[in-house]
């Protein structure tokens, strides 16, 4: 299972700050996600893992894009080859090749879905017409 914990993302802030913003208790997410709430407590300090179908329910829950959960304007992309992770700009990313093939995924299902509704949109257009 690849978590994001391991990749160098750390969200716990934003989870926080979704929370906060929605007025929701830890308790109420907890209960969402199917987790005690010290795990989910855990995961807005940054000391836990989340695994990438905890993150879709909580995009989901606060009715964002996983993309947008998941960015963060402060992220530095470590370079590969050298194992130095302190950065004091920011956090480190290291994006994973399964993650990017997600992203991929997503993109071109979002594509086919707008093509199929604008193919909708074409065949709504020529019933009205006539």
């Amino acid at each position: 299972m690849n978590t994001f914990a391991e990749s160098g993302i750390k969200i716990g802030s934003k989870l926080r700050k979704l929370r906060m913003e929605k007025g929701y208790k830890q308790e109420y997410m907890a209960d969402v996600l199917e987790i005690s709430q010290k795990t989910y407590s855990n995961m807005e300090n940054d000391k836990s893992s989340i695994s990438l179908d905890t993150l879709k329910k909580i995009a989901q829950e606060y009715k964002i894009d996983l993309i947008e959960l998941i960015k963060d304007d402060k992220v530095v992309i470590q370079n590969n080859s050298f194992n130095d992770t302190s950065s004091s700009n920011g956090i480190v990313n290291n994006h994973s090749d399964e993650l990017i093939h997600q992203l991929k995924e997503r993109i071109a299902d979002k594509d086919k879905t707008i093509l199929d509704l604008t193919r909708r949109i074409e065949l709504l257009e020529k019933r009205f017409d006539n």
